[in-house]
């Protein structure tokens, strides 16, 4: 059976793709022609969010919904376990990826690996690193293998840079040190090769981006700088484009390394592309786009081209 890093580099090179598809629903912008049709809100955001999925499919190398988006609706959960079902049943070659950001002791990371990994289906699952290596040890169902366990590493919102960017002294000696996220990669990377799950395993890093105040500079020394801790020994899980403002060319410039390297995300711009009856055509075009945007700034770079 193939491991998840390489379940999505066959995707991508089959549907040439990086995309991966937000399912993020926000039920006050559910479409008014589903709202009240399937019999409670958490069936009628399934079926809102199942027909975005399934209009997405042919340009998407992966899905990914935020777990607290479907928590936050009765029965919701219920409706998320069911979707996956549904995608995977669909397109049982595009993985499930849930984004649910869970970081503790290993005990009770074991039971947020039943919950979401066996219960909910998915694929794989970010975790916190922030409480150790227990985070992803206990992650890890040897009668499971496979499944993405991807660390938190250097997020997409500004107010990570005030504990991310924090600069810590040199932990092994004298020298210079560097930034907390550094330190992370280091340590994540250290583990899942203790562990033995490197060819799963990945980090949540950040498009490139524009600083605020900095109207002209595009930032992304964070890309360059991970890729030389980690090389490409991880996956990189990249939110931050679309509605975000993250920029495509630079992202990829940084960070792709070839089928199975990088996964970019999208959620809002492609949910919530119309709330008309053509909400999933809209979906569809918006990732269509997207797609294409990526594989033109990876024919520019031309190395490990997919397209």
């Amino acid at each position: 059976m193939l491991g998840f890093r390489a379940r999505l580099a066959k995707r991508q090179v089959e549907a040439k793709t990086l995309v991966c598809v937000g399912l993020d629903p926000l039920v006050e912008k559910l479409p008014a022609c589903i709202a009240g049709k399937m019999g409670s809100v958490a069936r009628d955001v399934e079926e809102w969010m199942a027909q975005v999925a399934f209009a997405s499919a042919p340009f998407a190398s992966m899905f990914k919904p935020q777990i607290a988006h479907w928590e936050a609706i009765f029965d919701g959960i219920d409706a998320l376990r069911r979707l996956i079902a549904r995608i995977h049943a669909n397109f049982p070659n595009i993985p499930v990826f849930l984004d649910c950001k869970r970081g503790d002791i290993a005990r009770t990371q074991q039971q947020y690996r039943v919950a979401c990994l066996d219960m909910l289906g998915a694929d794989g699952m970010n975790f916190s690193p922030y409480m150790g290596k227990d985070c992803i040890s206990a992650l890890i169902d040897k009668k499971n293998p496979g499944r993405a366990l991807v660390g938190l590493c250097y997020t997409s919102n500004p107010d990570a840079r005030q504990v991310q960017d924090l600069l810590v002294p040199c932990l092994s000696g004298p020298g210079i040190g560097g930034f907390l996220w550094e330190y992370f990669a280091e340590w994540i990377l250290q583990w899942v090769e203790e562990l033995g799950v490197v060819e799963d395993a990945g980090l949540v890093m950040a498009a490139a981006y524009q600083p605020k105040g900095c109207d002209n500079d595009i930032y992304s020394r964070h890309l360059i700088r991970c890729r030389e801790i980690v090389g490409n020994n991880l996956w990189f899980l990249i939110p931050g484009i679309g509605t975000q403002g993250g920029f495509i060319e630079e992202t990829v410039r940084a960070a792709y390394m070839g089928p199975g390297s990088i996964a970019i995300n999208s959620s809002s711009e492609i949910c919530f592309a119309s709330a008309g009856e053509d909400f999933a055509k809209a979906a569809a075009k918006k990732a269509c786009e997207l797609r294409d945007a990526i594989n033109s700034a990876i024919l520019a770079q031309k190395e490990g081209a997919i397209c």
